[in-house]
């Protein structure tokens, strides 16, 4: 482990990072300024990004525009609950509501909850517990018959995760198509967008609702659970109720048709049959308190497997023994680590008594992106899995942005004594 000072100058640069990148807007918009900047050259604000961002941030509460970048988005919500994943700084969505790829990871609750619990912005929570049951509720209609939710490669926020069995051949059955009325952008700007998003051939644009998504329903199952627990604070029963029951539902939904016994993995579902891929999606199940005891044990067992997730330097995005795991510029999702899938496989363990584990995890990462750090003297949108010599092929640089995480939140919460 590095020294105490080091480790300061470690988080001092993330911050100063973090600083460089937030958002301040020239003119007056319908968005705060200014506001987190999520990593990337975006004026845009991101859902995920963002309530990743805001679990670094709630220790630098006054430094940062944590609260008003919270508020962007409940400010933007329609009346009927929709909140895009991506939205404009005149606050109109990229995406349409009707498409799934505006569908975000439901995460505002989390954060919201975890500043409650804190001390941070008190009275809020109360505030702004009606803008998160309306998404909550707004976002049923991204459930399928079976009771799986579904979203799409986009709007998963892992890009280019292997979510079927044959990439090669695989037709997009009876999926959402996309089409221009997908982007919400006006004119020859929005023309321009979806011309090039056709042009690349993204393949998994029409991949939506065939597929029961094993994350997305486990951060809905999430979403349903934190809502139990602010309902709760506020005395509001029936609410409590509901939210427990349906977090209940869904648990038993994922056990029913994700897991996969002979692996001991929780995997996609389409047709009837499991997705041959382990993907870090999996590691929601914990968070969300979805995995009964015994088959979390297995799904961490995975954890200190060299064969699938427990690799030198950190929880890589796909198992190290799927045919397409790999670490170069073309493995975005594919093999890397990610430290907002880091932070949040780290909380489930904190939340099944396994700190023991998550603490040499945790000690793995942060030395291997401090080695980095100090090699190339930023910090890095993802990390190679296998080695601390260089940064990810894969990733941007100056990521804080959620790569902030990991010398402010994960060394707090993680390591720190």
């Amino acid at each position: 482990m590095c020294s105490v000072m080091r480790t300061e100058a470690f988080c001092q640069a993330a911050l100063e990072i973090a600083d460089r990148k937030m958002f301040r807007d020239e003119k007056p918009t319908k968005l705060c300024s200014p506001r987190l900047g999520t990593g990337g050259a975006f004026e845009d604000i991101f859902l995920w990004d963002t309530a990743f961002c805001g679990h670094w941030a709630k220790y630098y509460s006054t430094r940062f525009p944590l609260e008003g970048s919270l508020d962007n988005f409940y400010r933007c919500q329609t009346e009927e609950g929709f909140i895009s994943r991506q939205i404009h700084s005149n606050g109109i969505s990229k995406w349409s509501p009707d498409f799934p790829v505006s569908f975000a990871p439901p995460l505002l609750s989390w954060i919201e909850l975890e500043l409650d619990e804190l001390g941070i912005f008190p009275g809020r929570l109360k505030k702004v517990y009606p803008h998160l049951v309306k998404l909550h509720r707004f976002n049923y209609k991204w459930q399928r018959s079976d009771g799986l939710y579904f979203t799409d490669h986009w709007g998963c926020g892992m890009d280019d995760i292997p979510r079927v069995n044959d990439p090669e051949t695989y037709s997009h059955p009876d999926g959402i198509k996309l089409t221009r009325a997908a982007i919400l952008d006006e004119g020859e700007r929005g023309d321009r967008f979806y011309r090039n998003m056709i042009s690349h051939g993204e393949k998994y644009f029409d991949l939506n609702r065939q597929l029961g998504w094993v994350d997305t329903t486990c951060q809905v199952a999430f979403d349903a659970l934190n809502l139990a627990k602010i309902a709760e604070k506020f005395g509001y029963e029936k609410d409590a109720a509901e939210f427990r029951t349906e977090h209940k539902k869904l648990a038993e939904t994922i056990n029913r048709l994700c897991w996969d016994e002979t692996e001991g993995f929780y995997k996609d579902y389409m047709e009837g049959s499991l997705i041959r891929h382990k993907h870090i999606g999996a590691y929601w199940s914990l968070i969300a308190e979805v995995a009964p005891q015994e088959r979390a044990e297995r799904l961490i067992g995975h954890l200190t497997n060299s064969e699938t997730f427990g690799l030198p330097c950190g929880i890589p995005s796909l198992s190290a023994d799927d045919d397409g795991f790999g670490v170069t510029e073309k493995h975005y999702w594919k093999g890397p680590v990610w430290a907002p899938t880091m932070y949040m496989t780290l909380c489930g363990l904190r939340r099944y008594g396994r700190m023991d584990l998550a603490k040499q995890i945790a000690e793995r990462f942060y030395t291997a992106a401090y080695n980095v750090w100090e090699k190339t003297g930023t910090l890095w949108e993802n990390y190679s899995p296998l080695q601390s010599e260089s940064e990810s092929k894969a990733a941007s640089p100056d990521f804080c942005g959620w790569s902030a995480l990991i010398p402010i939140t994960i060394y707090r919460e993680f390591i720190q004594e």
